[in-house]
């Protein structure tokens, strides 16, 4: 056997086994983690474990509706009726709300969800024992990617191997390494979302099956309505408040836009037809147009040298190039 054989058949040992060895080790590290701190998770990480930071933000909307400190009206806008917060997210909640104490919903879930006081729930969490820190995640999903290339590089040098007669033992053992490195990748290579640890992910399975915490109504449920929101998500509980159809809604709602689809649809309408009423042709003196929701009376005229047509909104219009803003009408 020459010495560039030996050379690459420890070169693909190497790929094969260290690789495989560091992804073992770090996710026994990752999930084992420090030690958890004592107690059972409270109302808003059980949210957090059930739905992550959005069913956070849900929660506390819904406990606040449920004790009257907030409304939401038919409209989806929420309003602060008694300023007072029990947690760091409902203070975070609060100052969201602004000077006049008022937000829409949609808005209020989509901004609260990044806020710092939803991370430190999963700060909590990751104290626990129940979640596993963003730091750890990073190494394992790392080490499983260096785990990857070392399959790769030992792979191609054992099918290469494969042609040389000398090599050939060599080559089988480096296959067979291969093999088990693939099975130990897909047992202990992390997921698209790795999060719990084997306590938290038991935790989660069994909160929403057994126990004073699967209970569906919220008369029944140690938390209330918030309890089941936290467990279930906004479809949960019974009987159904007004304040979670409109939650169901907001979670429909795209940031940017009305607070439903169909106003969104009835505004463009409206918009469309206040346009084609209110257009004029590129043959009317200097371009003169009247845009937006503007209306044009049929008695107006517009000539050439008619210098003194009026808006009755009390702007002039000039025979230049002059327009009539949102809402006011042209009138002879």
């Amino acid at each position: 056997m020459t010495t560039g054989i030996v050379v690459l058949s420890i070169v693909g040992y190497l790929a094969l086994l260290a690789p495989s060895a560091w992804l073992a080790v770090t996710r026994k590290r990752t999930l084992t983690g420090p030690p958890a701190v004592p107690g059972e998770p409270g109302l808003l990480e059980v949210a957090y474990l059930r739905g992550g930071p959005i069913r956070v933000v849900d929660t506390a909307i819904a406990r606040m509706c449920e004790d009257g400190r907030v409304s939401v009206n038919s409209s989806g806008a929420l309003k602060v009726e008694r300023a007072a917060a029990s947690n760091a997210v409902e203070r975070a909640l609060l100052a969201r709300c602004g000077a006049d104490w008022g937000t829409k919903l949609y808005r209020l879930r989509v901004q609260l969800q990044f806020d710092p006081a939803v991370d430190a729930v999963r700060s909590s969490l990751v104290k626990r024992g129940l979640l596993i820190s963003r730091a750890a995640e990073e190494k394992w999903k790392r080490a499983g990617e260096v785990q990857v290339c070392g399959l790769v590089v030992g792979g191609v040098i054992a099918l290469g191997l494969l042609g040389v007669p000398a090599a050939l033992p060599v080559s089988i053992v480096a296959l067979v390494l291969l093999a088990g490195g693939i099975k130990l990748r897909m047992a202990y290579g992390p997921g698209p979302k790795p999060g719990f640890t084997p306590r938290g992910q038991q935790f989660t399975d069994r909160v929403g099956k057994t126990g004073p915490w699967s209970v569906r109504t919220s008369a029944g449920h140690p938390e209330g309505v918030a309890g089941v929101v936290a467990v279930r998500d906004t479809v949960g509980p019974e009987p159904d408040q007004p304040y979670l159809h409109q939650l169901r809604l907001a979670v429909r709602t795209r940031p940017g836009t009305s607070t439903t689809v169909k106003t969104s649809k009835s505004a463009k309408s409206a918009k469309s037809s206040s346009s084609s009423s209110s257009s004029y042709s590129s043959s009317s003196s200097g371009g003169y147009s009247c845009s937006g929701a503007s209306s044009c009376s049929s008695g107006s005229h517009h000539s050439g040298h008619s210098g003194h047509s009026s808006c009755s909104s009390g702007s002039s219009c000039s025979s230049s190039s002059s327009s009539c803003g949102g809402g006011s009408s042209c009138s002879s």
